[in-house]
């Protein structure tokens, strides 16, 4: 039984300690892993990009925030 303990117990101090590695950046999650660390930050102003809607037309964003605040999500669902 204390061998049991033993293995539960490093195997979840390894795997804890090998979470914080990663989410530090020292470790990569896999090697598909391509993001970057940029320096945009939560509350910093997204920067001015000429956009394309989804009917093909250009955007300028700063004409959207001008009226009211945006709030730009990038992310996958896969």
């Amino acid at each position: 039984m204390i061998g049991i303990l033993a293995v539960l117990a490093v195997g979840g101090g390894g795997f804890f300690v090998y979470m914080k590695l990663v989410e530090r950046g020292y470790l990569r999650y896999n090697r598909w892993d391509r993001r970057v660390r940029g320096t945009l930050r939560e509350g910093h102003q997204a920067p001015d990009l000429d956009l394309t809607t989804w009917a093909g037309e250009p955007l300028r964003l700063s004409t959207l925030w001008e009226a009211r605040p945006v709030v730009l999500v990038f992310g996958s669902c896969t």
